[in-house]
């Protein structure tokens, strides 16, 4: 993962699964994707880093139960990020 945490819009996260808005929605819903993140009011995002992990998974020939296993594992990892950013500003200070 690099330095900077790198969002893509919805379109962008959905192509490399071609797939429609409707499927992909569906694969959100069913845990297959991770769910996007809210970027504003009415705007949201999804980490690439997440995205691409999961379609490597996907490649890799993980079954639908492996991969929901894994992508609630990327989404639990989120709360860490929390943590490692906000340690990295507490300590420029």
């Amino acid at each position: 993962m690099s330095k900077f945490l790198q969002l893509i819009r919805k379109a962008q996260a959905q192509t490399p699964f071609g797939c429609g808005r409707t499927l992909f929605q569906e694969k959100i819903n069913t845990g297959l994707v991770p769910p996007p993140i809210k970027i504003g009011k009415r705007a949201i995002a999804f980490y690439e880093h997440e995205i691409n992990a999961t379609l490597a998974v996907t490649i890799a020939g993980y079954n639908d139960e492996q991969i929901k296993e894994f992508v609630r594992e990327l989404v639990a990892k989120r709360k860490n990020l929390l943590k490692q950013y906000t340690h990295l500003e507490a300590a420029n200070d």
